[in-house]
């Protein structure tokens, strides 16, 4: 007969602990996962939405250009970099700060900004309540030629 060691368990009385840790565990990790995935999508759609404001407000600093072909082309690099529609897109111009400022009265030195705004959840895979109403942003100024 093969003495049992009381300090061992027995195999039978864990059987479904490997079952209840992952219950306990996959979730947590998939939201860690996920969350991250979410995050990164929001900065990497934060940075194209400055890189297409930056193109704009080169448009926008040449001769003859205007705010509606300026408007234009923002919410066309937006639809071609991040595959928003463009009535989703929101483009403020402005000249030395004034929003009813107009690209092709603009004088030499003049500041042109150009600002997009979209909300969060027209970009993230996953729509979530506790992001509503934030916006990403991108923007950018350069003097007018």
């Amino acid at each position: 007969m093969i003495a049992r060691h009381p300090s061992r368990p027995d195999a039978d009385a864990r059987t479904g602990a490997a079952a209840v840790e992952t219950a306990l565990v996959l979730p947590l990790f998939f939201l860690i996962v996920f969350g991250v995935i979410e995050f990164g999508r929001a900065f990497m759609v934060a940075q194209l939405l400055t890189n297409a404001a930056r193109e704009g407000a080169r448009a926008a600093i040449m001769a003859g250009s205007t705010n509606a072909a300026v408007t234009d082309k923002v919410k066309t690099l937006v639809n071609d970099y991040v595959g928003v529609a463009k009535t989703k897109v929101n483009v403020t111009l402005s000249v030395n700060g004034s929003t009813s400022g107009q690209f092709a009265t603009a004088e030499r030195r003049d500041m042109c900004e150009v600002e997009i705004s979209l909300p969060i959840g027209d970009v993230t895979f996953i729509p979530v309540k506790f992001l509503t109403g934030i916006n990403l942003k991108g923007q950018a100024a350069m003097r007018h030629e």
